[in-house]
């Protein structure tokens, strides 16, 4: 098997995949091996670890299977699978555990004798300390530009502009008002605008599109997208930050990276001063119509758990919102907001929040609750199969033996030394430097050794907390049965956030013309019963043996879970739902034949019987007919042990993981 990968600027200088293939090739045909595959990534870093990327991953899913698949993976050379020590070595050693090796075509090295392992090690660390000192050389030079008030590159803020581009260690930004086309002239007309219609961005913007001062990118103006232009450090405060801890980029990765305390991890935070675009009494009025100015009234999202989680059709997402006229709560698409001062918007139709949550809800509290999926997320997480696992005690192990050796060579070569200049009768320096010379190659292999075996038991201590947080998700399945259906809002939110769950809109939202109630929910009033909320494994035990002599039906029917199909009815009932929205809380079957069995079991009798069985359940009332229809959803999440483990106060402590749920 072959692996290559190359990254983005890798593939701009011309060096492709094709070249890796060759030498790949051509080493395997020397060995006289068989070419079973070819694995490849394109356009990723080496920093990446397994989980991100693509063939990687394949490639490690491929080597788990048994029989094995393939004994070797062969690569050009050491960066291929990883620049960083945590990067390659935890890809050597997954495999190792797996029995598969590692080959080097270019260096013509594996590891697959102790020799071999020493080679590509030293191989490794070469590339280790090149890339860090790559490293620290770019970063080197930003820190060194940006203390010097030069632009470190990057697109400048709107209403500046890049002056001797391309000079090297003389770029920096200057004003963009050579002409009264430069983008800080537009940022002057607008700021006149704002200060005349006391800061309405959305009227300013719309003078700006009918004056032709557009954006950079020639595109109209927005409200928002003129307020994030204005109000910017460039603007307000004359100034840039490099290295900035605090940017709204850097979450999403793409500001600065922070070592776990907060500060910059390659340099410190530097404050680049920037020409002023407006005098300081224009800077001044501006800043006082900022302070007036109309504040948007926000609602509080704590009581609209899904803003932001509702895809819509049009691409944007959905808000909660009270309607003025009404006092209701609705969910309403962004793409009602028009991108720009006069722009369309779309047709989406607003959702009724209640019905919308306690839907969605319901759909999470049913997932969590199915012990054997979330048995099957715990497999995941664990990863490979017992047989596959990595042996860290062996590895840790060998590696302190190793170290053990090196400690004696070096106490014995220091030894050696020791008495060589006592003979030679050298001098304290003299000595010193021999010493130092004698030692210098067993004290680097130790500290190589050392290193290794640090990322070994780091690799040990997070393969524990993965095992430690599948019995959490075990753990965790049996408390959802129990509270999550009865949790209030505010904590939902708190678990949705956690759970980082999406509502994907499919259909159009239904326009309300009018409903038949539900004839469950109707079955329940004719008969003045309240509605049973769960099925204990206890009660099904009643209830099994009269639903299995009923029979399963014709058609599609036999297919449907009897006990889901008895969850689902309830459901159905409780929230007024449609027979297409309580099919699919099952995961499993359609509407019409979960309708099917419904009719056969309320007029042959046994539904009569099955909710006696459940006469002693927790039960709510029997809704009133709801207006109100959803549109067909597909609700996805991750599963985050942390979500009951803490908010339920189980002794238990997890470092956060996820895997995804749909």
């Amino acid at each position: 098997m072959t692996y290559t990968r190359v990254s983005t600027e890798e593939q701009k200088k011309g060096y492709g995949i094709a070249a890796q293939d060759k030498k790949n090739l051509a080493y395997i045909d020397r060995k006289d091996w068989d070419h079973v595959g070819t694995f490849c990534d394109e356009g990723l870093s080496g920093s990446l670890e397994m989980g991100s990327r693509e063939d990687y991953d394949r490639l490690m899913a491929e080597a788990s299977r048994t029989p094995k698949p393939f004994d070797v993976v062969t690569v050009t050379n050491t960066d291929r699978i990883g620049r960083t020590e945590r990067a390659f070595y935890r890809w050597v050693w997954a495999l190792e555990d797996l029995g598969i090796f590692v080959a080097l075509s270019i260096r013509d090295i594996d590891n697959t004798t102790k020799q071999g392992r020493e080679a590509m090690r030293g191989e490794a660390d070469y590339a280790f300390r090149e890339y860090e000192r790559i490293r620290e050389r770019t970063q080197g030079g930003l820190q060194e530009k940006a203390e010097s008030g030069g632009w470190t590159g990057g697109r400048p803020p709107m209403g500046w502009r890049i002056e001797n581009r391309g000079v090297k260690k003389e770029s920096r930004l200057a004003l963009d008002d050579d002409d009264t086309k430069g983008s800080a002239w537009t940022l002057r007309r607008a700021r006149e605008l704002l200060v005349a219609n006391g800061g309405n961005w959305s009227k300013a913007g719309g003078r700006l599109n009918e004056e032709k001062l557009f954006t950079r990118s020639g595109k109209p103006w927005s409200g928002d997208n003129l307020k994030l232009r204005m109000t910017s450090d460039a603007v307000l405060k004359g100034h840039v930050v490099f290295r900035n801890p605090n940017s709204r980029y850097v979450a999403s990765g793409r500001g600065a990276k922070l070592t776990p305390d907060g500060r910059p991890e390659h340099g410190q935070t530097v404050i680049i001063p920037l020409e002023p675009i407006f005098t300081p009494d224009e800077l001044e009025a501006f800043k006082r119509v900022l302070r007036k100015g109309p504040q948007r009234n926000r609602d509080d999202w704590s009581t609209y758990p899904l803003s932001r989680r509702i895809a819509s059709l049009c691409g944007k997402h959905y808000n909660g919102n009270i309607q003025t006229a009404t006092g209701l709560r609705r969910y309403r698409c962004t793409g009602k907001i028009p991108a720009y001062v006069g722009a369309p918007t779309c047709s989406c139709s607003e959702i009724d929040a209640d019905t919308i949550e306690k839907y969605v809800w319901t759909g999470v509290t049913k997932l969590l609750g199915e012990p054997q999926k979330l048995e099957e997320f715990a497999q995941e997480l664990v990863g490979l199969s017992t047989d596959g696992q990595p042996n860290h005690e062996a590895r840790i192990e060998e590696l302190d033996r190793q170290i053990k050796v090196q400690k004696k060579a070096h106490a014995l070569v220091l030894s050696t030394t020791a008495v060589q200049a006592a003979r030679e009768e050298l001098t304290p320096e003299e000595s010193q430097d021999l010493v130092t010379e004698a030692t210098a190659p067993i004290g680097q292999e130790i500290a190589r050794l050392t290193k290794e075996r640090e990322e070994a038991i780091a690799w040990k201590q997070e393969s524990a907390q993965v095992e430690e947080r599948a019995r959490d998700l075990k753990e965790l399945a049996r408390l959802a049965r129990h509270e999550l259906p009865n949790m209030a809002t505010d904590d939902q939110d708190e678990v949705l956030r956690l759970l980082k769950v999406t509502v994907t809109v499919l259909t159009a939202v239904p326009v309300v013309k009018g409903r038949k109630p539900c004839s469950v929910a109707a079955w329940f009033k004719a008969k003045n019963l309240d509605i049973p909320l769960a099925v204990s494994d206890a009660q099904w035990a009643l209830m099994e043996p009269l639903v299995k002599k009923s029979g399963r039906g014709t058609g599609k029917t036999t297919d449907l879970p009897l006990r889901d199909s008895v969850e689902a009815i309830l459901f159905k009932a409780r929230e007024n739902a449609e027979w297409t929205q309580a099919a699919a809380t099952m995961g499993h079957g359609v509407g019409k034949s979960l309708m099917s069995r419904w009719r056969r079991w309320s007029e042959g009798g046994v539904w009569e019987q099955l909710m006696e069985a459940l006469a002693d359940a927790e039960a709510v009332p029997a809704p009133e007919p709801s207006g109100f229809q959803l549109p067909d959803l597909r609700i996805e999440g991750t599963v985050d042990p942390r979500l009951l483990i803490e908010d339920l106060s189980v002794d238990a402590h997890t470092v956060a993981s996820s895997t995804t749920i749909n």
